[in-house]
């Protein structure tokens, strides 16, 4: 029997509706279902849990992979990671040692459509996969493997693509003070990137929230520190606003400040709906798709 999946909005709304796992592509544009991937450490080896798929598998037959797999209905993102790490590899592990690494809101890029909302989990375990458990045939055998010999493998093709997010994770960690010295602060910029314009060189890329810099302060890559501006719906060619959020990119060298309109003490009006989360990946998601990244607040 097909899987059930929940539909939602770009948002993580439930829209009320369902699709059936191979209907995806019948979704609309602005619906989305959720994937989970789910990277397991070792906490004594320091080593990483991966899984070759079943020879019957429809994509990457025998690839080498983390745990993944879809949110069915009824299923939060966790309930999906839990389920799919015992279904796959017979491992149980406990809700409160999850952490996300990342989530990921996926359009359309590549000429393709994609409808898919992913959180990337973490958890730390000693216990050993063990595939008599597992309630699936998905996954034929397992190890456990350091960083540096899954990238051998990667190179070689012998891994699922988004395999690679894992060199990110480890390459470029958020900083252990979590930019609490950023979060709060009241700033000032230009705005180069107006809602409603596209990119100067890349012509597909349209802008639906106002994208600047903050004047004076150098980002990762030696230009001026970039934001996002949320909370207004007009497009604005300068902004004082306070930072409620950093957008940690894992796969590259800029972190993304979040930013909404404030006065010169701080005081956001009462008129700027400040976004959520789930709101925040919507909203940035025509860019940050193309990355994998977590929102540090």
């Amino acid at each position: 029997m097909s899987e059930v999946w929940d539909v939602y909005s770009k948002d993580r709304r439930p829209t009320g509706k369902t699709c059936l796992r191979g209907e995806q592509g019948a979704l609309k544009e602005d619906e989305f279902h959720i994937w989970v991937m789910v990277w397991i450490k070792n906490a004594n080896t320091g080593k990483y849990l991966v899984s070759q798929r079943s020879a019957d598998k429809d994509t990457d037959p025998l690839k080498w992979e983390t745990v993944a797999g879809h949110a069915i209905s009824g299923d939060t993102s966790l309930d999906a990671a839990l389920r799919e790490v015992f279904e796959e590899v017979g491992i149980s592990l406990s809700p409160e040692n999850a952490s996300i690494l990342a989530t990921k809101v996926a359009t359309s890029y590549d000429g393709r459509r994609h409808n898919w909302i992913r959180d990337s989990f973490y958890f730390e375990t000693t216990e050993e996969p063990d595939l008599a458990r597992a309630t699936t045939k998905e996954v034929i055998q397992t190890k456990w493997l350091t960083v540096a010999e899954i990238k051998e493998m990667y190179d070689k093709g012998e891994c699922c693509l988004n395999m690679g997010d894992l060199f990110g994770f480890e390459a470029n960690p958020i900083p252990s003070d979590r930019y609490c010295n950023i979060i709060g602060q009241i700033v000032k910029g230009k705005i180069d990137r107006p809602m409603g314009s596209f990119h100067p060189r890349h012509k597909d890329l349209y802008y639906p929230v106002n994208y600047g810099y903050v004047s004076g302060v150098l980002g990762g890559d030696g230009a001026e520190q970039d934001i996002y501006l949320l909370g207004v719906k007009s497009a604005e060619q300068e902004f004082t606003g306070k930072v409620i959020a950093v957008y940690h990119r894992y796969d590259d060298n800029e972190t993304k400040w979040i930013v909404v309109p404030c006065d010169d003490d701080g005081i956001i009006p009462n008129d700027i709906e400040i976004p959520t989360d789930n709101e925040i990946y919507a909203q940035i998601s025509f860019q940050e798709q193309f990355f994998c990244g977590v929102i540090v607040k």
